[in-house]
């Protein structure tokens, strides 16, 4: 079960995530999904056109983060870590969650991006 209140208390925070269930994303309301599998290309294209431009974000879903190797990690590392994709930066009180598809889901995400998440669930 999603605890929203952990999640809104991420608002604001620098270099840090929130990792829920997958199932758990449609509670979310004001988000821009990301599915982990993306290609920079069209990563890019959701930051200039959706993410960058929009203050009133709430939250950005990286999807199935525990469905991509480590190298893939790495890119969603840097947003995380930097809050910003190729220039093009986070609104400031949006929140990033990664999902898992379930509690097993989180040992496959890799040691540098776990330290930078919160799980709540």
């Amino acid at each position: 079960m999603i605890n929203k209140e952990l999640i809104e208390l991420q608002k604001g925070c620098t270099a840090t995530c929130v990792v829920i269930l997958d199932e758990d994303s449609n509670a979310l309301d004001s988000k821009v999904v990301i599915n982990a599998t993306a290609m920079d290309k069209d990563v890019l294209t959701i930051f200039k056109e959706k993410i960058a431009t929009n203050e009133e974000l709430d939250y950005i879903i990286i999807s199935n983060i525990d469905m991509v190797n480590e190298e893939i990690q790495n890119k969603f590392y840097g947003i995380v870590k930097d809050r910003e994709f190729y220039g093009y930066k986070l609104p400031s009180d949006t929140v990033i969650v990664l999902t898992v598809e379930n509690r097993e889901g989180l040992k496959n995400i890799s040691p540098e991006l776990y330290n930078l998440c919160v799980v709540s669930f």
